[in-house]
């Protein structure tokens, strides 16, 4: 980080300390210093760094840059890896976390990685966060990422994973952000979390008497105001101009400025810059003089000249460079012309291929320079595309459209569409679904994605649309047909799930399709009281489920979830523990991670209402750890009101209030599935336990969804209307669940009902 005195910054400085004090006392720490470039977060932080290294903290030090934002975590990997060494991590991390970290970090392990972690990048960021805690020990530890606002997409999961769940006891991370929607999410993050404070510095211009040190060679007063009042009181800025000398019109911003201190360079060494520039920061001395096209000894001359001059510094590595400033990099980067820059970037990216570098660093390189019908870039695209995915899809979904852009024959839709779902681009998945055409298929794909995005409504649309054009009695009308019977399942409409669920026709009664129809069957006939032909129904689906193969089930992963919940639901819940765990297993090894989700969901429910909460809360928490990662907000509700749900029988009431809360507002952006009706009903029974009973009731009361789940409210509502006085309520609720139990069939409801009666 830059060094030098730091003038000005009393008030944050001494925020920062307090911040550290308390970190070395066992605290956590979130310290966030955002403000306009050259401001001065860097030099903060250097400072930050600097006191926290003399006081005893492990240092972890990264940053993110503008141009590298294809670089999957790696201001993260550049502030672990020379930790590695010390910390010994084979020795201490468990085998399956070792295969994981080896995807992102060569050599760590030994093997390939686990067969189903591609996309589990839940189970990464928990890896990546456990090997911070064994580099930090027994120390206090400073995670301290600048630039957050250039980072990736995994960079910020990870942090914010971090946040949410600091992995060790003494922790402070230290992020500086110009003001961005990066920024914002942390504060999310921090928000959510009540394992961590926040530090929340917004550094502005500097008052005129700061400055006087940056003035100092500045002979004249008349000047020294001029040179002031033209920096805005911006430090970086009013650097670059007293070093400037001042000479002329004042250049109208840091850019500027920049861009007149390169004017004065010699050829060999501007062309070094400007290569470097496009090479990364730091950058490789070797490749920048090769894309420059310097000899070896005009390219040491370059060098001493730009280091002379502290547009360059040396890095932690031999024959690696670092710029003075992010921003002089940008201004370099941004003053090429649009034909200087692609010439540029083609020179690196052939210099990578002939040096034999991975295909992502040659892949950020190909994906500017790529232009129609150029199928060797497009095949480059698509490769280094597979090799992110699992770590960053979001960069995988850029590589292959710019593929597709290049040779579309190079890139497979079905995958340019799963991976922007796993990205969380689902607008972007469905106009690439709706360009595939029509038919079943793609149908199918874009209800998938209209539910992710809590569009149930717009789903059934699609699916009623596409059932219409499909004759009846074919393997497409009923694979429609069970996608039409879950969704009515998903808005707990009983009566449609009955109706689709006939449709698929009483000779599909194997595989997973059948097993999925026959579920519903049973789901369907039980809510309308038939409990002795929902038992009928329900033990097919079971002998349907046991010969289905895993390939199937895992192409079929996301309307079989009705399977896992379905099973929940008649009150059979070992063995729809048993059917939630196959799920999801059989997902994720194929490569389907966003459709096991819902089924880690009904592991927890499982064992939950088998009264094994200890068990099922560590589930809970991985499995919002995997809905976050998601970025899918239907999911992300889903998790926290099961783990709400989950916090409040174990009887921890602030966590799961947070949870519940953030539920029911996540839910305010989807249609009112049942999953929302859900939420609302948990936040009602934890601020009952709170003992908020008037809004409780509310809640609580508004639940009429499943009859099992009206009864096991019940006890919670009664509870609430004995607290608030209302005897005649409580009767009315207590006899509501009383008569509806026997109608389920199930004894959880009974047993409920019976505790509310009581």
């Amino acid at each position: 980080m830059s060094g030098g005195p730091l003038y000005g910054r009393v008030a944050e400085l001494e925020a920062a300390a307090r911040d550290l004090d308390a970190v070395a006392r066992g605290g956590r720490r979130l310290l966030l210093a955002q403000g306009e470039a050259g401001i001065g977060k860097t030099r903060l932080l250097a400072e930050v760094a600097s006191r926290a290294q003399t006081e005893g903290f492990v240092l972890l030090e990264g940053r993110a840059s503008e141009l590298e934002r294809e670089a999957p975590l790696l201001p993260l990997l550049d502030a672990i890896e020379p930790h590695l060494a010390a910390a010994d991590p084979r020795a201490r991390l468990a085998p399956d976390r070792l295969a994981l970290l080896d995807g992102v970090i060569p050599g760590l392990a030994e093997g390939p990685a686990g067969e189903d972690s591609g996309g589990e990048r839940w189970r990464l960021h928990r890896a990546l966060a456990e090997l911070l805690a064994l580099i930090a020990r027994e120390r206090p530890l400073l995670l301290l990422i600048d630039d957050i606002h250039w980072a990736d997409p995994a960079t910020e999961e990870l942090l914010a994973q971090v946040i949410r769940r600091p992995p060790c006891g003494s922790l402070l991370i230290a992020v500086g952000a110009r003001p961005s929607p990066a920024a914002e999410r942390l504060r999310v993050a921090e928000r959510s979390s009540s394992a961590i404070g926040l530090t929340d510095l917004e550094l502005r211009a500097l008052p005129r008497a700061a400055a006087d040190p940056f003035l100092a060679g500045v002979a004249e007063e008349c000047e020294r105001e001029r040179l002031f009042a033209a920096s805005g009181g911006n430090p970086l800025l009013l650097g670059e101009l007293v070093r400037g000398g001042g000479r002329g019109e004042v250049p109208g911003g840091i850019v500027a400025a920049v861009r007149a201190e390169v004017d004065g360079l010699s050829a060999e060494a501007r062309a070094l810059l400007e290569a470097a520039a496009v090479c990364g920061d730091p950058f490789d001395l070797d490749l920048a003089t090769a894309v420059a096209g310097l000899g070896g000894p005009e390219a040491l001359a370059a060098l001493d000249l730009l280091a002379g001059r502290q547009l360059v510094r040396a890095g932690e590595r031999p024959r690696q460079f670092r710029f003075r400033h992010p921003v002089f990099r940008t201004a370099i980067h941004d003053s090429l012309g649009a034909g200087a820059r692609l010439a540029l970037h083609a020179g690196a990216a052939a210099e990578l291929e002939r040096t034999g570098a991975p295909l992502p660093a040659r892949a950020r390189h190909v994906a500017q320079t790529a232009s129609p019908g150029d199928r060797g870039a497009a095949v480059t695209l698509a490769a280094a595309a597979a090799a992110v995915r699992p770590q960053a899809p979001n960069v995988s979904a850029d590589w292959l459209l710019a593929a597709q852009r290049a040779a579309p024959v190079e890139v497979e839709p079905a995958v340019l569409i799963a991976t922007l779902v796993e990205a969380g681009r689902l607008a972007e998945a469905l106009d690439a679904i709706d360009d595939a055409g029509g038919g079943a298929e793609p149908a199918l794909a874009g209800a998938s994605v209209e539910r992710l995005l809590g569009r149930h409504e717009a789903a059934e649309r699609r699916l009623l649309r596409a059932y219409a054009a499909v004759d009846a009695d074919t393997p497409a009308a009923a694979r429609i047909a069970v996608d039409l019977a879950v969704a009515a399942y998903q808005r707990g409409e009983y009566g449609q799930i009955h109706e689709w669920a006939q449709r698929v026709g009483p000779q599909r009664t194997v595989g997973a399709v059948g097993a999925i129809a026959a579920i519903l069957r049973a789901v369907g006939v039980v809510a309308a009281g038939d409990s002795e032909a929902g038992a009928s129904e329900m033990r097919a689906a079971l002998d349907a489920f046991a010969g289905a193969d895993d390939e199937e089930l895992a192409e079929l992963a996301e309307p079989a979830m009705a399977i896992s919940w379905g099973l929940l639901a008649l009150d059979q819940l070992t063995e729809g523990f048993a059917a939630a765990q196959r799920l999801a297993a059989a997902a994720g090894r194929g490569g389907n991670s966003l459709a096991s989700i819902p089924h880690r969901f009904a592991a927890v429910l499982a064992l939950g209402l088998l009264g094994r909460m200890g068990d099922a809360e560590p589930l809970a928490d991985e499995a919002e750890q995997a809905a976050r990662v998601s970025g899918v907000v239907p999911l992300l509700q889903w998790a926290l009101w099961l783990r709400g749900w989950v916090l409040l029988e174990r009887g921890e009431l602030d966590p799961a209030l947070d949870a519940a809360r953030e539920s029911v507002e996540l839910a305010e952006e989807m249609d009112d599935s049942a999953s929302a009706v859900v939420a609302r009903a948990v936040l009602g029974a934890v601020l009952g336990a709170r003992g908020e009973h008037e809004l409780a009731r509310e809640l609580l009361a508004a639940y009429d969804i499943d009859k099992g789940w009206i009864c096991r409210w019940a006890p919670f509502l009664v509870e609430s209307d004995l607290a608030a006085g209302d005897l005649e309520a409580a009767r009315r609720h207590a006899q509501r669940a009383a008569s509806l139990a026997p109608q389920t069939g199930m004894a959880g409801a009974c047993a409920a009902a019976a505790r509310a009666d009581a």
